[in-house]
């Protein structure tokens, strides 16, 4: 049975992490504070430690830096939990040498995949001392797309979701970036009288969530599937060890950021100006050329399954499958008004309509609609 050692001066949260850790089960050590901790990983060493920042006399920083001096404790992964999730704090705690980082409050699921994930990269430890496995295979990824998502499988553990599932939502704080194995992902925010905007839409072989995580702030919209999905959860502190200490990886981020930036603005132009006959149109196409050109043309991370097949014509696109409710979220219209527009430009024989799919017959004129 593994042994974790939690240091926390708070005894009710103490308690609460210890009681979910012995379910898993796990064996649980427990310390008041910095010091009592020092002292008890130095007689039982851990195989994994779990330290509050926020603590009087010895903070968790100093608890770090000093287990970190010693020859028998280097090598034991370290996670942080704090309440004060800062972007100088968590440099400061990746540099001296910290594993994770768990933002309070964490519900019993982020607590155990995270320690179930440290524990099984502590074991690999001793097989490449010099670059952990998963921050090589994270980084040769984002670096270059080209390589196979397995690299990703192999390091970081994939879930399965159901469609509907929300990866996040508006107030909650990020603990991972999503990597898009398989599926689709909406993101989107809500206005005051509960109505939806599609601000993006993700598929096999995007990041999720990875403003937030650079912003260190919550999250101001909600990631939700749009069908079933597989999803990687890479922890935050990876992510961000990989961007501040690997200037490569972060250009990549810099890149991808710029180009949403820059899209945003381009459909902020259109949802302003434009009729919303053409905003209508312009959604389909930002369907088509987001999802199904891209699966037609070259698919590097999507199985073989969910493959869609080549048009006949370069001017017609695979059926494509969304519901109308997020038709008018992704448009910016009501779902009645959209309907109605999808209706005429199929009786224009510009798409077809087959319950909930869509073939688009003329995209050279959905792209050139002028009213």
């Amino acid at each position: 049975m593994k042994t974790v050692l939690v240091i926390e001066d708070i005894m009710e949260m103490r308690e609460n992490i210890t009681e979910i850790l012995q379910l898993a089960p796990y064996e649980v050590i427990q310390a008041a504070n910095g010091k009592e901790g020092i002292e008890l990983a130095r007689q039982t060493r851990p195989d994994l430690i779990l330290c509050d920042i926020m603590m009087p006399d010895l903070d968790g920083l100093g608890v770090l830096h000093i287990l970190r001096k010693d020859p028998d404790l280097v090598d034991v992964p370290f996670i942080f939990l704090t309440a004060k999730a800062e972007l100088t704090d968590f440099r400061f705690g990746m540099n001296l040498g910290a594993d994770d980082y768990l933002t309070k409050p964490f519900d019993d699921l982020m607590l155990l995949n995270a320690v179930a994930l440290r524990l099984q990269k502590g074991e690999r430890k001793t097989d490449k001392p010099a670059l952990p496995v998963n921050l090589h295979a994270l980084r040769r990824f984002i670096v270059n797309k080209e390589e196979s998502c397995q690299l990703l499988h192999d390091s970081y553990p994939t879930t399965q979701f159901n469609r509907k599932h929300r990866l996040f939502k508006p107030g909650s704080w990020p603990t991972a970036l999503y990597f898009v194995c398989q599926g689709k992902v909406k993101l989107f925010k809500t206005d005051t009288a509960g109505n939806d905007y599609i601000t993006n839409v993700y598929g096999p072989g995007d990041f999720v969530g990875y403003v937030a995580l650079l912003e260190d702030k919550a999250y101001v919209e909600t990631a939700e599937l749009l069908e079933d999905a597989l999803i990687c959860a890479i922890p935050k502190a990876d992510f961000l060890s990989l961007i501040y200490h690997d200037q490569e990886v972060a250009n990549c981020f810099i890149q991808t950021l710029a180009g949403d930036v820059a899209e945003h603005r381009d459909r902020l132009l259109k949802l302003a100006y434009q009729s919303v006959r053409k905003r209508v149109a312009e959604a389909l196409l930002l369907y088509q050329r987001k999802f199904y050109s891209r699966l037609v043309d070259s698919d590097p991370v999507d199985s073989p399954e969910s493959a869609v097949p080549a048009p006949v014509d370069s001017n017609t696109s695979a059926a494509m499958t969304l519901s109308r409710e997020n038709w008018s979220h992704l448009v910016g219209a009501s779902t009645e008004t959209v309907i109605r527009i999808l209706s005429d430009l199929r009786a224009e024989r510009l798409i077809d309509i087959a319950g909930s799919q869509i073939t688009l017959l003329n995209i050279e004129k959905l792209t050139h609609l002028k009213r």
